[in-house]
């Protein structure tokens, strides 16, 4: 084995850990942890097969963005109280079907025979970069709009409810 191969099954595991972590814990602080963990090491499987755009996004939007929007819901509305969701008593109902979902992936991806997928464009990044800053300029600039709308308006919610 390669240290690339090593490398990419450590990923792996750190994937796997951090979505069984995220789903068996009854902390909503450690599942978004958890769910941190998972995000970025879906990133580093991305840039070990040569994604580096994907993995690039995936830490700016998922890891970057999501969780950090989650940490940050989190920190307006529970307030340091345990989570209302967190007495329901699923864990292990989830961690079964994570693990079954999982399994079902690893069958299918020893059985299926990939084809060769064709070589990607010489300069698919640079036309992936002027679609988005061209003519998908527009609602590229919405969603940030829309995005910081909603934040300003969660942060007013918050303001009015506490003395």
């Amino acid at each position: 084995m390669s240290a690339q191969e090593l490398l990419f099954a450590g990923f792996g595991v750190v994937a796997i850990a951090g979505a069984l972590y995220s789903v068996v814990t009854r902390s909503l602080l450690r599942a978004i942890i958890g769910l941190g963990a998972f995000l970025t090491a879906v990133a580093g499987e991305f840039y070990l097969l040569a994604a580096d755009l994907l993995a690039v996004v995936q830490v700016f939007v998922y890891v970057g963005g999501v969780v950090v929007l989650m940490l940050f819901a989190l920190m307006l509305t529970a307030s340091g109280a345990r989570h209302p969701l967190a007495a329901i008593d699923r864990p292990r109902s989830g961690a079964v079907l994570a693990c079954v979902i999982g399994g079902g992936l690893v069958w299918a991806s020893w059985t299926v025979d990939f084809a060769e997928a064709p070589p990607a464009p010489d300069d698919a990044v640079g036309a992936l970069g002027r679609a988005l800053l061209g003519a998908q300029l527009g609602p590229f600039e919405v969603m940030g709009v829309i995005l910081l709308a909603s934040v300003v308006t969660a942060l007013s919610i918050v303001r009015r409810e506490r003395p």
